[in-house]
């Protein structure tokens, strides 16, 4: 079931929450500001967005669809823009949430699936400024851009303190430690892939020749494009960390399966040896020089006692053993 909010900046310098059933008279009168959330939409709301708004029905489409790339859109009028806000689950991981929005000259319109706390935290920070008239709709846009790029780096330690975790389990070769390595490379990868094209995003309202945002805002959001840069070096840090601690571990093991085979090595020469005389004295030959003497048997023993031991001092020393 959708859940509809509509928060509007009145003529009278006044802002708060409206019935959005009275928005049509809000888009008709004009002079008021209009942000309107919608939590997963049905087919009433997109309706809904056709007939107050008219929108275009590809851009319909999009925002009816999930699965898209980030991206910014230009029609006649107004924008619609793709984007991704990260979570931080309490295991630790990485999910995101798509959001579609529509802006023009005197509305802001979000649609997504489930609650995302970026959009509520935008919303009350658009209530609560004294620039959301100076700005105009561009301050919204702007505070929720700000609120999802902020939103990555809490994702982004999070990854960064299992990493640190995973790092000092693989030195004792755990499996479940690799497969680990792999999960977090693959959300490092998810994460980046949604938030690489988001900067593509910022750069174009940042254009001087895009005429979206007003000068004044202009530093403000090239401060969040700085953030974006900073949270996809991250990304592409804690990508290298982990691919740097698979070739340690892959070294760790190639390291301990040459200490077992050269283990094994000494072990079999150690073997070979008294296996070798025991063969020597157990040919069936009747003429063996040592065959009737009365120390024979305590010399072979001795013998192989004495190789033995002598090999042990070698293996031991050289570090086979």
């Amino acid at each position: 079931m959708s859940d509809v909010r509509a928060v509007a900046h009145l003529p009278d310098g006044t802002a708060g929450e409206v019935d959005p059933a009275n928005i049509d008279g809000l888009l008709r009168d004009g002079g008021a500001l209009l942000w309107l959330d919608i939590q997963d939409p049905t087919p009433v709301e997109i309706a809904l967005l056709r007939e107050e708004f008219s929108f275009h029905e590809l851009a319909l489409e999009d925002a009816a669809r999930r699965g898209q790339r980030p991206k910014v859109d230009e029609y006649e009028g107004y924008y619609f823009v793709v984007l991704y806000a990260a979570e931080h689950t309490a295991e630790g991981s990485i999910r995101t949430h798509e959001l579609h929005c529509f802006w023009g000259k005197d509305y802001f319109v979000t649609l997504h699936d489930g609650p995302v706390p970026e959009v509520a935290a935008a919303v009350e920070r658009w209530r609560s400024s004294l620039q959301r008239a100076e700005y105009g709709v561009a301050f919204p846009v702007y505070a929720l851009l700000d609120a999802v790029i902020d939103g990555y780096f809490p994702a982004v330690d999070a990854i960064a303190d299992r990493i640190e975790d995973v790092e000092g389990r693989l030195f004792e070769a755990d499996a479940e430690s690799i497969r680990e390595v792999f999960a977090l490379r693959r959300e490092l990868l998810a994460t980046r892939r949604v938030l690489a094209p988001s900067r593509d995003v910022l750069n174009v309202l940042i254009r001087r020749d895009v005429p979206v945002f007003p000068p004044a805002l202009i530093p403000y959001l090239a401060d969040v494009y700085d953030h974006t840069i900073r949270v996809i070096d991250a990304l592409d840090l804690h990508r290298d960390l982990l691919a740097t601690a698979v070739e340690t571990h892959l070294s760790v093991t190639s390291n301990r399966l040459n200490q077992t085979l050269r283990t094994l090595a000494a072990l079999t020469i150690g073997v070979m040896v008294p296996t070798l005389i025991a063969g020597i004295y157990g040919m069936n030959f009747r003429h063996l020089p040592e065959l009737e003497w009365p120390f024979g048997y305590p010399l072979a023993l001795g013998l192989m006692a004495a190789a033995m031991g002598a090999l042990f001092v070698v293996f031991k020393r050289i570090g086979w053993l």
